[in-house]
């Protein structure tokens, strides 16, 4: 199951990586008030000088805290055709809250934060069958093994570094996540310090750091203005025969206002290239995979004077087809399958 979560987290959130800024104490959030999530364009206003260039940079201090409520809806439909038609399908919903807290700050504007995800609600629904789970409500030994990798987030606290820039430096400390995660599935005590190391390992690289990158954008380096646009590269991902090598691209639709405040409003989008071979032999059966459709979009709030992201919105569709053609005993049997997976993402500064 974990690794059906990374596999998850890491297509959600591959469009990630360019409210207020305050340490008041804390405030108490309804249940209501934490998981009704908003994905409406935020309200702002327009600027004279709209058009002046300036750098967008993060700008935390040593003390900062925020509260960010990431919303992941997710949905998978399945076509397999051989001597009938079967449609099968899975949505889900995800609700995280999450506090950072800033610990060090150095002169470079490099930053040092800790992370506490204290609410993850999920929703589900797979062929018809309905799953629910929220962690540190349902205490249900059979749902929290069950839900593993949900209820090890929780409260279970992170750190992590990023330049002023948004460059994820590093991400450690995690190792309440991975122990947590091992105690609820029953293997604390019979893992491998090596298959241990690699767990933690995973669940950063696939769970953690993907998280991080949807608060945690990385931006452009050098000054931006109205309708200037620039591009990210991306490491390369790997899915099924394929590979994707993707390119974040980025136009700064306008800068506006937002209480005295400007906020750079800005398109995301993603160029996508495959490759790899598209016929695979395994035993007798030759799978013919046709070149993936995937589009991408979003919209970017970041607030150049506080020097935070305060919102964003994004969404990614892939189209996944092939065809299986094989000769058995009862002799030459084809079919097809496809799946069209979307995934939206909302950010909001609480």
């Amino acid at each position: 199951m974990l690794k059906y979560l990374l596999v998850l987290v890491a297509f959600s959130f591959i469009l990630i990586s360019c409210g207020d800024k305050n340490n008041d104490p804390e405030k108490t959030l309804t249940d209501k008030e934490k998981y009704s999530f908003d994905s409406t364009d935020l309200k702002t206003d327009g600027i004279d000088d709209s058009g002046k260039p300036f750098l967008m940079e993060y700008k935390f201090k040593k003390g900062d805290k925020v509260v960010y409520r990431l919303t992941t809806i997710s949905n998978n439909t399945q076509t397999i055709s051989m001597d009938t038609i079967i449609t099968a399908g899975v949505s889900q919903k995800i609700i995280y809250l999450l506090d950072l807290v800033v610990k060090e700050v150095d002169e470079e504007g490099a930053t040092e934060a800790e992370i506490t995800i204290n609410s993850v609600k999920l929703e589900a629904t797979a062929n018809g069958e309905t799953f629910n789970f929220e962690a540190g409500k349902d205490v249900d030994s059979v749902k929290t093994h069950q839900f593993a990798e949900f209820q090890s987030l929780y409260n279970n606290a992170f750190s992590v570094r990023f330049s002023k820039k948004g460059d994820i430096l590093e991400v450690f400390k995690a190792d309440k996540i991975s122990n947590k995660f091992l105690e609820l599935k029953g293997a604390a005590d019979t893992i491998s310090t090596d298959d241990r190391n690699l767990i933690r390992k995973d669940l950063i690289n696939g769970v953690l750091t993907p998280l991080i990158t949807q608060i945690i954008r990385k931006v452009s380096d050098k000054e931006v203005y109205k309708d200037s646009s620039w591009q990210i590269q991306q490491a390369p991902v790997p899915l099924m025969v394929y590979q994707i090598n993707y390119t974040n691209t980025y136009k700064l639709e306008s800068v506006e206002k937002l209480d005295d405040n400007r906020v750079a409003i800005i398109e995301a989008g993603i160029d996508f290239k495959y490759s790899g071979q598209s016929t695979v032999n395994q035993g007798n059966v030759i799978y013919s995979f046709q070149k993936p459709i995937s589009t991408a979009e979003g919209k970017i709030y970041f607030d150049v004077d506080r020097g935070i992201q305060i919102k964003s919105r994004t969404k990614t569709k892939l189209e996944i087809s092939y065809t299986m053609e094989a000769n058995t005993p009862q002799g030459n049997q084809k079919g097809s399958r496809r799946d069209i997976i979307t995934n939206r993402n909302i950010l909001e500064l609480l």
